[in-house]
């Protein structure tokens, strides 16, 4: 089992690193092999130029671009770690998306799916209660989100993981966080491509951001 793990926090000591240091130790210890693509510790660059568009015509990508299409054809999985800032993804996370998921990668000209029947499944975290989460209607968006990006690339599973309040909560509910993350991953052990849960049949709402760095 080959996956990737994006990940996109900037701070070293945040919630999302500890996540994202449980969950490389986890899948390893289940024999996958991991790549994990700390955004920020690799400077990549989220603004889509004109070079990006025109490799569209030209069929030359920027060699960033190029190295990460390498590795997500190379992975069986993808696996996001990110805050929910603003109720979306950071700007790192979304503009990987823009420059990475290219129309040619996700649906050629000859209508080939480049990335089809891979797997996402991707852990959250946001600053806000769950309750207000649900009545502010910004899960509806993350789910969104993450059906017309994997949903169009025709992947097999596309699941979310929220985990909330996180400035907020107890180090013994953290842990408990922990393992909860622990058994999300175990699906893509467990599970059968296709047997996860669509996006379309989750229910909805997502986070307006408190206390960035600390989640």
């Amino acid at each position: 089992m080959n996956i990737s793990i994006l990940y996109g926090h900037p701070y070293d000591k945040s919630f999302n690193k500890a996540i994202l240091q449980q969950v490389t130790a986890h899948l390893e210890l289940r024999g996958a092999a991991v790549k994990v693509k700390d955004l920020i510790q690799l400077s990549f660059d989220p603004v889509l130029e004109l070079k990006d568009l025109e490799a569209k015509f030209t069929k030359v990508l920027p060699e960033d671009v190029a190295k990460e299409q390498e590795d997500l054809l190379w992975a069986d999985a993808l696996i996001i770690i990110s805050p929910v800032w603003w109720g979306g993804f950071p700007a790192v996370i979304k503009g990987y998306i823009d420059r990475v998921f290219t129309t040619a990668l996700v649906r050629s000209a000859e209508g080939v799916y480049g990335l089809e029947g891979k797997r996402a499944y991707s852990i959250f975290t946001t600053g806000s209660s769950e309750d207000y989460i649900r009545t502010s209607r910004q899960k509806d968006m993350l789910y969104a989100a993450n059906d017309n990006l994997f949903g169009f690339a025709k992947f097999a599973d596309a699941e979310l993981k929220l985990l909330y309040s996180v400035p907020r909560v107890t180090p013994e509910e953290r842990q408990a966080m922990l393992l909860e993350v622990n058994q999300f991953v175990d699906r893509i052990f467990d599970l059968k491509p296709g047997e996860g849960e669509s996006t379309k049949d989750s229910p909805s709402h997502l986070a307006l951001v408190e206390d960035l760095a600390k989640h």
